[in-house]
């Protein structure tokens, strides 16, 4: 993970999903609503799940797939909630008084109302005559048999319920294995420079042209193909020289930043499966800006690649940061 994201950073973020969701986040969850990647908490605590728990957040039972918080924890906070009420707590009570989101009391009960009347008030004392109840109906695990009451709505679509997480990965040991295993797809392509043959994705496939087995068969077709006039950044020539040292310090800036973006975390690794090719090191002072300055005269290559003006990014962020009007400013060593 880049160093440039501190670690209590990471952790008050993984807390901020936690209380928008009500839940415990899963990976997909933390990156659809969190401001970095699960990638980054992976590279600073080993697994998702470890920097969650370093986050003091509980990892409770997992039914089916969904964290699910023990239903005498939620009526004894209904309970706890009721002191500080006159009357029938209410979901603005639940939010100024409770410790969680509506989200969890829905999961397990079907709504708020139902969760109050698991709580032993009454449909009078609901004070809402139109309040409907969701219904529910038993189930036995697929697995293991155990009888459970769920939420028909849950239920929808699904051919196989599961007690617990245990159940489920027994299940999928058992459904899924070798080549019937859904993650197995995969397509066989030949390297356009060695003719190795590779097993790659789907979907990897269908979105790139040219398939290389390393960076050196990479390199050697990009050498031959995107040069001079080919290059996809070709403006004449050499106003886009680098200098002569220009691989020495991307090199070192890629070392520098532990060969991960420092905005998103992608490693080097994730990186080359997602887009076939290395991390971007991007000039923080464009290359542009400097033979600019330097009018006629030959730039300062030591200034344009000192380390100060390089930070490594991933194809996604380096996208992002060149299309936008203003800079935003990193923290380099």
């Amino acid at each position: 993970m880049s160093p440039q994201i501190p670690e209590e950073a990471l952790l008050n973020d993984i807390r901020d999903v936690y209380e928008k969701l009500g839940k415990p986040p899963s990976e997909s969850e933390y990156k659809k609503h969190g401001t970095y990647s699960p990638s980054a908490v992976r590279s600073r605590f080993g697994k998702f799940t470890n920097g969650r728990e370093a986050a003091d957040i509980p990892n409770p039972d997992m039914r089916g797939g969904n964290n699910k918080i023990a239903r005498k924890d939620l009526l004894e906070e209904i309970r706890t909630i009721a002191e500080h009420t006159t009357g029938t707590p209410t979901r603005a009570d639940l939010y100024t008084y409770g410790t969680r989101a509506e989200g969890p009391f829905r999961r397990e009960f079907g709504s708020w109302s139902e969760a109050l009347l698991a709580a032993g008030y009454t449909y009078d004392e609901l004070n809402r005559p139109g309040t409907q109840v969701a219904k529910r109906t038993t189930i036995n695990c697929t697995v293991c048999g155990t009888t459970e009451t769920r939420l028909e709505s849950d239920l929808t679509g699904k051919r196989n319920v599961f007690c617990s997480q245990d159940c489920l990965h027994t299940w999928r040991s058992n459904e899924f294995t070798g080549d019937t295993h859904p993650l197995r797809d995969r397509i066989e392509i030949a390297c356009e420079i060695c003719g190795e043959t590779l097993q790659r994705k789907p979907s990897v496939v269908e979105r790139r042209e040219h398939h290389f087995c390393s960076y050196n068969c990479m390199g050697e077709w990009r050498s031959e193909n995107l040069a001079g006039e080919n290059a996809p950044r070709w403006k004449g020539g050499g106003e886009l020289y680098r200098g002569p040292n220009w691989l020495q310090q991307r090199e070192r800036t890629l070392e520098r930043d532990g060969y991960a973006c420092v905005r998103c975390g992608c490693s080097e690794e994730e990186h080359f499966e997602e887009y076939g090719r290395q991390l971007s090191v991007h000039h923080v002072k464009s290359v542009r800006g400097f033979y600019r300055e330097a009018g006629q005269d030959q730039p300062d290559y030591s200034e344009m690649n000192g380390l100060h003006n390089l930070v490594t990014l991933c194809v996604s962020c380096h996208r992002t940061i060149e299309s936008l009007p203003i800079m935003p400013q990193f923290e380099v060593l």
